[in-house]
């Protein structure tokens, strides 16, 4: 990562959610008990919630490749309405989304460590939603490694390959 600030606070923004994500890992092992005690409806609602978040979280993490495509569509600098210019406010959410993509990406990450630790921890079976998950699990590890390159421009367009794998992915899983 060129920019020194940049690089520091993305180094934090990894160190935290390898913290909430080892945490996580730590309090389900503590309270496994509990977690197997509770009936399988309210233990499936449990594990859905994070998965849940996280992928509310990828959806926003996501949005930065349609408005790149926006920025770069010739178009966009005729469209107006009264005095607002459309590219100002693409700009800006371009500038948003930018700086709050790798952050939230991370975030969700250790979501996604902690419904799969919660989706292993009880009745593991190789169905296809646990399957696409699984499978979605490797992509978004492999992921983030071509996301890290990304910034050396070192990925070959692999980032962008493996984001819309595991979108698709992802989107199987979450709704089978």
């Amino acid at each position: 990562m060129p920019n020194p600030r940049e690089r520091k606070s993305i180094l934090l923004y990894l160190a935290g959610s390898i913290i909430l994500a080892g945490a996580g890992i730590l309090l389900i092992s503590f309270y496994r008990d509990v977690l197997m005690g509770m009936d399988e409806e309210s233990y499936e609602e449990f594990l859905e919630q994070f998965g849940s978040a996280a992928r509310i979280v990828y959806f926003a993490v996501l949005s930065i490749f349609p408005v790149f495509l926006l920025l770069k569509w010739k178009g966009l600098k005729r469209m107006k309405r009264g005095s607002i210019k459309f590219k100002c406010i693409i700009q800006y959410t371009w500038k948003l989304l930018r700086k709050w993509h790798v952050p939230l990406a991370l975030l969700a990450s250790a979501g996604v460590v902690l419904h799969g630790c919660l989706a292993l921890t009880r009745d593991f079976q190789w169905y296809f939603t646990n399957t696409t998950g699984t499978l979605s699990s490797i992509i978004l590890f492999f992921l983030m490694i071509m996301g890290f390159k990304r910034f050396k421009r070192k990925d070959k367009s692999w980032h962008l390959k493996l984001a819309i794998t595991f979108t698709v992915l992802f989107m199987i899983h979450a709704s089978f």
